[in-house]
């Protein structure tokens, strides 16, 4: 990934601490159900984009695929590397996460 590809994971990231923030400043304690939503819907948003955004490399194989927004969340995330199953070779292996742009990508 690109330094430019970090600044905006990054700036989403801190989009997303400033807004429960400021939520923690004007809500009051009592209104739990806000504060679910706000983290919940914040969180699922993040996933969501995330699993648009990125795809990718089978070490095994070299295929390039994306997985599902449900798949991004539920599988184990290394940093560059996610624990994923490659939908070319079959086998789970650490694949390394690019970000998507205009190539061949199989997607589940």
């Amino acid at each position: 990934m690109s330094k430019s590809d970090w600044y905006g994971k990054a700036l989403i990231l801190f989009t997303f601490i400033a807004l429960v923030v400021i939520a923690s400043v004007l809500l009051p304690p009592d209104c739990w159900y806000l504060w679910l939503t706000i983290i919940v819907g914040g969180a699922a948003l993040l996933v969501t984009w995330h699993a648009k955004n990125s795809a990718y490399l089978c070490p095994r194989c070299g295929d390039v695929f994306e997985v599902s927004t449900f798949e991004d969340l539920l599988s184990p995330n290394g940093g560059n590397k996610k624990y994923v199953k490659c939908p070319q070779c079959g086998k789970r292996a650490w694949a390394d996460i690019l970000r998507i742009k205009e190539q061949t990508v199989h997607k589940k």
